[in-house]
């Protein structure tokens, strides 16, 4: 069980004492209670009243229990309290050996509360005082409670008072909710309970006496209108420089955030520029005019570049025009090198040529390619460079020798793209798809298709299947049943007509004897009327009367009770018929029933499947890559100006943003780990930065720690559960937009609550408790619409399946029960466990469920008892687990303070976070 309040050294506590008493007189709360509570109040409360008595307030213990009143006022010799504590003949109080650990009150105790009494055993006001915070112990980080978004994206944890939160697409901490009154924490206790809100934007979690809701703060991403007319532009490789040539060969240099222009240069090209490239510091830009030739400028000055000129004649010879230079071939791709000090270009010819900055003179041809190239890109060397040919190969090769240093080959490439620390390469191929690559070996690492609106449609595809699935299950469960009972009601009926016929025929041998009977008592009636006075006559002819009255009514009987049966055999085929009948209506509904679920899944299944090959075939051309600074993200920019991020870790899309099409355009990954996309016309795309929790509203007045909190189906109610362990369990339902209160049971059950979950619909909330109880309360109206006793010990978890006919229960007795929700029955008592079985939750519309335990282990088994997974040799105590449908990912943590995620479908683990 989750630890109690007394084991938390940050708990702020109530100390009692007296409003206003006199300096020697005993106050109750005070002096008198304390160490009643500690030693007689266990087994005398509300909840637990052995022999009738409850001692929490001098009125009560006045009132008195199965033995009459335990005090009375100014007798404290005689009062039964002063006696049991003392240990007089038939009274000894607290009894030896007791579970609560109560011990003998010390002379002095019982002097103080003979004093008490005799002074009339008077009653005082409890308050308050706030005692100051001591920190948490280090080491103290046990998780208790777990939580995942409906997306599967964000994990929580609750670490001591701390929540941390984890994007499971990046497998990163990110950051989590903080309370700017509490230094770096969220709670100054621990944090007992947490729950996403369905849409993930809200966070709630339960600690002592409080339950606090977060919001989660995503900035928007920020979309600029260029500023001036561009046909082409580039960014520097980590977003710090944009620059762009309108159609009159102006160069502009543009604010890389705002899109504002710093700089003009006129005249930078003449004609109709067809590639532009900023060097990789943002100083110096690169244009290609005319299909071939090259101009360089430097951006700071605002100059050219001195342009490659022919090396001048001797002087003693006479000058000679120069020979023509031949015009190199169109180029179709042009790279800096990584120091920015040199350029590659590939033409049409499959030609490689180097132009470097430092030297004039005509630039230099390196070996041909192999095949004409579709991209190129600096290497982390500057003597190298990256390329991709149309012979779908990914080259390295040496600026130096023109030699080949590696090569391996990739579906198509058209576009590349190398991360900031040179380890990983990014390719795009013709259909969109994009590969990561280990650069040092040619591995493909993974492969990115599709959108994050692609990935929800398949994920609530998955979804619709899986539920109709269940739905189809039921119904035909259903179905046979029916047919079973008809089956037996066919017998029955057959009995039943088979009776009928049987006594119709026995009813004319029944009914002969009858009026003969009837004749023959009539005959002896009137014999014994006319037998007058005389004795002897009278009197045999009474016994001659009564004799045939006896046989009278045994035909009668007999004549009777044929006919009873013909009559009870028709009511029974009757009621039979009827029974069938509604069977047979039944079975009509629950057949339709069916054929409409297998058109829904049908249809789902051809829609997941046409998305699949969709996916499958590619999302259209890129024109630009980037992977981030940390390598955890990963975007490409479509013609059509939608920019895909995708987590590299997961291959999960995270973010899909639209900005301007463009037929071209460029992209950089900044230092904050967002990006930036620019079209060719100069409008800018920038993603925002990862999401922040804020606090929006705290909520208290609450009895004790807050074990469980619950977001309706729809978000617009917040469930809290706790109350006093031993004395209450209270559940309070609240508005989470306003904090107000909209449905309180105090003590709806007899013990501390422990967990909670809404029916699908959202109209019913289950509890678990303390108490060993699970119960069902109508939301609306606050009735109790069920209550299942089934665990020996505490019930730690419920869980509605996703059609809610059926309710889980986990306890701490080692079993887990499910209850079946329309007949109001247990359904299937699970055990296997050796220990508590701390929290279970169905996963996402089948049957099959996932649980955590105190035995090392998380478990998955069906509703009915079947075995489905075990995830077990768990290093310690397992206090949570949850799951995600969307991406079928498991979380569970425990006392070792790391939280686990695990692949749903094969039990893998995926990723392990410990305490940062």
């Amino acid at each position: 069980m989750k630890e109690a309040p007394k084991a938390m050294r940050a708990v702020s506590f109530l100390l009692l004492f007296a409003a206003a008493a006199g300096a020697d007189e005993p106050d109750f709360y005070r002096d008198v209670y304390p160490f009643l509570k500690e030693n007689c109040v266990a087994c005398h409360n509300k909840t637990t009243t052995k022999a009738g008595l409850n001692m929490e307030t001098p009125a009560l213990m006045r009132k008195g229990g199965d033995s009459g009143p335990a005090l009375i006022p100014g007798k404290g010799a005689e009062s039964l309290v002063v006696e049991a504590s003392l240990h007089t003949p038939d009274l000894e109080m607290p009894p030896k050996n007791n579970k609560a650990g109560a011990t003998d009150l010390t002379p002095a105790q019982i002097a103080l509360l003979k004093t008490w009494i005799d002074l009339g055993a008077k009653d005082s006001i409890p308050q308050t005082r706030q005692v100051v915070w001591q920190p948490l112990p280090v080491g103290t980080d046990p998780i208790y409670t777990v939580a995942l978004t409906r997306d599967g994206r964000f994990a929580a944890c609750g670490r001591s008072n701390n929540i941390q939160v984890y994007d499971l697409a990046t497998r990163r901490l990110v950051p989590g909710p903080v309370d700017p009154g509490i230094s770096s924490s969220a709670h100054r206790a621990l944090v007992q309970s947490l729950a996403f809100s369905p849409d993930g934007n809200r966070l709630a979690s339960g600690s002592f006496r409080e339950v606090k809701i977060w919001k989660r703060q995503t900035p928007a991403p920020a979309a600029r209108p260029a500023s001036t007319a561009l046909v082409l532009t580039s960014l520097a490789a980590d977003g710090t420089a944009l620059a762009g040539l309108d159609a009159t060969g102006t160069l502009f240099r543009l604010d890389p955030v705002t899109g504002a222009v710093r700089q003009k240069i006129p005249g930078v090209a003449t004609t109709k520029a067809q590639h532009f490239a900023l060097s990789p510091d943002g100083t110096k830009a690169a244009v290609i005019v005319d299909g071939a030739s090259l101009a360089v400028w430097d951006l700071v000055a605002g100059t050219r570049l001195p342009a490659p000129a022919p090396t001048p004649a001797p002087a003693s010879t006479p000058a000679i025009p120069p020979a023509p230079v031949p015009a190199p071939p169109v180029v179709r791709a042009m790279a800096w090198t990584k120091d920015g000090r040199q350029l590659v270009t590939a033409g049409e010819d499959k030609g490689l040529r180097l132009w470097p900055l430092t030297a004039p003179g005509q630039p230099v041809a390196l070996p041909a390619s192999p095949v004409r190239l579709t991209a190129l890109l600096a290497a982390p060397a500057p003597d190298q460079m990256i390329s991709a040919g149309e012979d779908h190969k990914i080259r390295l090769f040496s600026l130096s020798t023109g030699k080949i240093l590696r090569e391996f080959a990739t579906p198509g490439a058209v576009c590349l793209h190398l991360g900031a620390e040179g380890k990983q390469l990014v390719s795009a191929a013709g259909d969109g798809s994009v590969r990561l690559w280990d650069f040092a070996s040619g591995k493909e690492l993974a492969v990115f298709r599709g959108s994050l609106a692609e990935q929800q449609r398949l994920a609530a595809l998955s979804e619709e299947i899986a539920a109709q699935t269940l739905e189809q299950a039921f119904q035909k469960a259903g179905i046979a049943r029916l047919e079973a009972q008809n089956k037996a009601l066919d017998e029955l009926l057959k009995k039943a007509n088979e009776t009928v016929t049987a006594q119709q025929k026995l009813l004319p041998e029944k009914e002969k004897p009858v009026q003969p009977a009837r004749a023959a008592t009539a005959t002896a009636q009137k014999a014994l009327d006319d037998a007058g006075a005389d004795e002897a006559k009278r009197k045999a002819a009474l016994e001659a009367l009564q004799k045939v009255q006896m046989a009278q009514v045994s035909a009668e009987s007999a004549f009777a009770a044929v006919k009873a049966n013909i009559e009870d055999a028709r009511a029974e085929g009757l009621r039979i018929t009827t029974a069938k009948a509604a069977n047979a209506t039944a079975i009509s509904a629950a057949n339709t029933a069916l054929a409409t679920s297998v058109k829904t899944q049908a249809a789902a299944t051809a829609a997941s499947t046409a998305l699949q090959q969709t996916l499958a075939k590619g999302s259209g051309p890129v024109v630009a890559l980037a992977l981030s600074v940390a390598a955890d993200r990963l975007a490409a920019l479509s013609p059509d100006g939608t920019l895909r991020v995708w987590a590299t870790a997961s291959g999960t899309p995270v973010e899909q943003r639209k900005g301007a099409p463009s037929p071209a355009g460029s992209l950089a990954a900044r230092a904050d780990g967002t990006f930036t996309a620019a079209s060719a016309k100069g409008d800018l795309l920038l993603t925002a930065p990862g999401s922040g929790w804020v606090l929006e509203r705290l909520l208290t007045g609450f009895a004790d720690q807050v074990n469980a909190v619950r977001f309706s189906p729809d978000g617009k109610l917040l469930a809290t559960g706790g109350g006093e362990p031993s004395r209450s369990g209270e559940i309070i339902v609240f508005d989470p937009a306003t904090g107000k209160a909209v449905q309180t049971w105090k003590e709806r059950h007899a013990d501390a609550v422990l967990c909670l979950d809404f029916s699908p619909d959202g109209r019913h909330l289950a509890s678990g408790a303390a108490d060993k109880i699970a119960r069902v309360t109508e939301i609306a109206t606050g009735r109790g619409v069920g209550l299942f006793e089934g665990h020996t010990h505490y019930v730690m978890g419920v869980s509605f399946r996703a059609d809610g006919r059926v309710l889980a229960t986990a306890g701490a007795d080692g079993t887990v029960v499910t209850w079946d929700m329309i007949l109001g029955e247990r359904k299937k008592k699970i055990d296997g466990w050796r220990k508590e079985v701390t929290s279970v939750q169905f996963l996402g519309a089948t049957n099959q469920l996932v649980t955590s335990a105190g035995d090392n282990l998380v478990r998955i088994v069906t509703d009915d008892g079947g075995q489905i997974r075990s995830i077990a040799n768990l290093p310690d105590f397992m206090q949570s687990a949850a799951f995600s449908a969307a991406t079928n990912a498991i979380v569970a943590g425990g006392e070792d303070s790391v939280l686990r995620v695990w692949n749903g479908a094969d039990g893998k683990e995926l990723a392990a976070f410990g305490v940062n």
